[in-house]
């Protein structure tokens, strides 16, 4: 009895191995899953048409139990392959969606996993030239290509899905600037519409220009949306959720409120248009209150720093050059309990210099962003100039040492 319990789960384990490989391989199956819970029905499903669990009654309920477990384990199978490559590609999704690309973010994480493949494979001959013209040995070949391939490709195809991440963020906060900025405009173009005898529906689509780019299309999309049979309100909501933006939100509410409300709708807009109006002005007045202290910061770093570095280089260079004409007997300056050792080596000019600029670069990441957030209220407007205060500082270094070079190069 017993060696016919084993002999079945025996088949019944290999049958689940034969069913898991042969719908894993199958690319379609899966290819349009709405989530986890669809995996597990339609592997519960195949294995219900194999193993019903009515027909085991009869031989207990441990038996069922088991055989659940068996199920829980396939599904947990498929579930770790693609938990993590759903987030990827839900995040790039969310993103291409909300910037209007056209483009699949299934194909966008193929091409950065083909684009990282045929560098690591520019990288591999690269190493495989190195070792065979070093002539060193098959063994160092074989450790290098395997650090290359796990532990640097893990990590080049990081370093570009936070460049291409970082990239649609900004894009996406630039967007969301530019509907804030158009906001106001619109929402008294579509006040004067009501005035005039329209609907909310038609003035909100009678107010769309051009002019108003990025809040333009999709205030066309919720005209569409409504003329296919979508309540306004639930597209406004849509529209609302879609972008980051709290003005915008609030902005939606309100409309909505009013609508469901039956309120003036036309003096309703008109308040939210001089609000937001009044809301932008105070933040630039805001902005140029602290300017000071923006033109402060920038010009301790781009400035000031470099010049102070520049300075510190040339006068290294020229204590090296004092003390390598200083010769010095071993035995004066030492005694029993103190040593006294003059070298020209103990920091070179090459070391110093890569150390200024390491700390140029890093003080003008930071600044940057810290005149961002002073002036603007966020880093993401610093992007455009974080490049510019590290190439401006580099430039004034080197450019200042030259100088510094030439005015005492000689008197030293």
């Amino acid at each position: 009895m017993k060696l016919d319990i084993k002999k079945e789960r025996f088949h019944e384990n290999k049958f689940k191995e034969e069913l898991l490989d042969s719908h894993s391989s199958d690319k379609h199956t899966f290819k349009d899953l709405s989530g986890i819970k669809n995996a597990k029905n339609i592997i519960n499903n195949l294995f219900n048409e194999h193993f019903n669990p009515e027909a085991l009654k009869d031989q207990g309920k441990d038996r069922v139990k088991e055989k659940v477990k068996i199920s829980n384990k396939i599904t947990t199978r498929f579930d770790k392959k693609k938990v993590k490559s759903r987030k990827i590609i839900g995040l790039l999704s969310d993103f291409t969606s909300k910037l209007g690309y056209d483009e699949n973010p299934r194909n966008t994480h193929t091409k950065i996993l083909k684009y990282v493949s045929y560098f690591q494979i520019l990288l591999s001959l690269l190493l495989m030239i190195i070792v065979f013209v070093n002539h060193k040995s098959l063994d160092v070949l074989i450790t290098f290509l395997i650090v290359l391939w796990t532990l640097v490709f893990a990590i080049i195809y990081l370093i570009v899905l936070f460049g291409i991440f970082m990239y649609l963020d900004v894009r996406m906060y630039q967007c969301v600037r530019e509907i804030e900025e158009s906001l106001p405009d619109f929402l008294q173009l579509a006040s004067a519409n009501i005035s005039a005898g329209m609907t909310i529906d038609r003035s909100l689509w009678y107010a769309i220009r051009p002019k108003f780019g990025i809040l333009a299309v999709e205030m066309e999309n919720v005209a569409k949306a409504t003329i296919a049979g979508e309540d306004l309100e639930k597209a406004l909501v849509k529209l609302g959720g879609k972008y980051d933006s709290r003005i915008l939100k609030e902005t939606i509410n309100l409309i909505v409120e009013g609508i469901s409300s039956g309120g003036e709708m036309a003096q309703l807009l008109n308040k939210l248009s001089v609000n937001i109006k009044e809301t932008q002005l105070m933040r630039k007045e805001i902005s140029a209150s602290v300017t000071t202290y923006a033109i402060f910061i920038g010009i301790a770093t781009v400035v000031a720093a470099p010049l102070l570095f520049a300075l510190s280089t040339e006068l290294l260079l020229i204590i090296q050059k004092i003390f390598s004409t200083i010769h010095i007997d071993k035995s004066v300056g030492s005694s029993a309990l103190f040593s006294f050792n003059f070298s020209s080596e103990s920091i070179t000019i090459g070391n110093f210099q890569r150390f200024a600029i390491m700390v140029l670069v890093i003080s003008s990441f930071f600044s940057a962003s810290i005149i961002s957030v002073i002036r603007k209220g966020s880093v993401k407007e610093g992007v455009k100039t974080i490049p510019l205060f590290i190439i401006v500082s580099i430039i004034i270094y080197y450019v200042s040492f030259s100088m510094f070079q030439m005015l005492m190069g000689s008197i030293f």
